[in-house]
C-alpha cells in the first residue's frame, strides 16, 4: 500500500484479535481518530473510521475536517490492498469519544465560589502534557465532565522550564470559551482564578 501522510500526521498500528488499528495524531490537535480494520465471520475485511472526541465539541469538528478526507483517501488505499483476494465493506465514519486506557486517570480539582459553595472552576492537570498535542488530548477526554459543570476550566501541564525560580507549565482555558495555549507560573495562574472567581455569583466570565 503506497500512502504518504501529511508531516504534521502520524500514525500507529495497534493489533486487534481480528484485525488492526492505525491510530492517527496530530502535531498541534493531538488524536484526529482511527481507522479499524476487522474480518468479520461471513469473510468480508469491515473498514470503519471513528473521529475522536464528543460530538458536542467544536474541535471534534475541526479534527473531523482534517481526518475524514484523509480517512477517505486511506480507506480507498487499504481496501484496495486488503482487497487482492479479500472482499471488503465500504467503510463507515462515526465521531467517538476514544476511550482512556484503564491505567491512565486524569486528575482534577474543583474550586468553590469563596462566597455561595457552589463549584465555580475547575483545574484538570494534565501532569506528563508538555506538548500542545498533549494539552488537547486532555481536553478532549475531559470535555463530557467541563460541559456539565458549566464552569471556567483550565488544563494544565506539566513543568517546562523556570521563570524566577517558580515553574512554569503550558496552561490552556477550554470552557466556556476557548483561549490560546500559554505558558506561566502556578502564581500567575491563582492570580487569574482569584480575579475570576468572585464573578461567579451574578458576574460575567471574560
Amino acid at each position: 500500500m503506497s500512502f504518504s501522510l501529511p508531516p504534521e500526521i502520524s500514525v500507529q498500528r495497534l493489533p486487534l484479535d481480528s484485525g488492526m488499528i492505525y491510530q492517527f495524531q496530530h502535531k498541534t490537535l493531538g488524536q484526529l481518530g482511527r481507522i479499524v480494520l476487522q474480518d468479520s465471520p461471513d469473510g468480508l475485511c469491515q473498514i470503519s473510521s471513528e473521529v475522536a472526541g464528543n460530538p458536542n465539541d467544536p474541535m471534534t469538528e475541526t479534527r473531523s475536517q482534517i481526518f475524514e478526507p484523509l480517512s477517505q483517501q486511506l480507506a480507498t488505499a487499504l481496501e484496495a490492498a486488503v482487497g487482492k483476494g479479500q472482499r471488503t465493506v465500504a467503510h463507515q465514519t462515526s465521531t467517538e469519544v476514544l476511550p482512556i486506557p484503564p491505567e491512565e486517570s486524569i486528575t482534577s480539582e474543583q474550586v468553590p465560589c469563596p462566597r455561595c459553595g457552589e463549584i465555580a472552576a475547575l483545574i484538570i492537570l494534565s501532569n506528563h502534557a508538555r506538548e500542545v498535542a498533549e494539552m488537547e488530548d486532555f481536553a478532549q477526554k475531559m470535555y463530557s465532565v467541563y460541559e456539565e459543570l458549566d464552569v471556567v476550566t483550565w488544563v494544565i501541564g506539566a513543568p517546562v522550564g523556570t521563570l524566577k525560580g517558580d515553574p512554569v507549565s503550558p496552561i490552556l482555558r477550554v470552557w466556556p470559551t476557548r483561549h490560546p495555549i500559554r505558558y506561566g507560573s502556578p502564581k500567575m495562574f491563582y492570580a487569574e482564578l482569584n480575579a475570576i472567581l468572585p464573578r461567579h455569583c451574578g458576574g460575567r466570565l471574560p
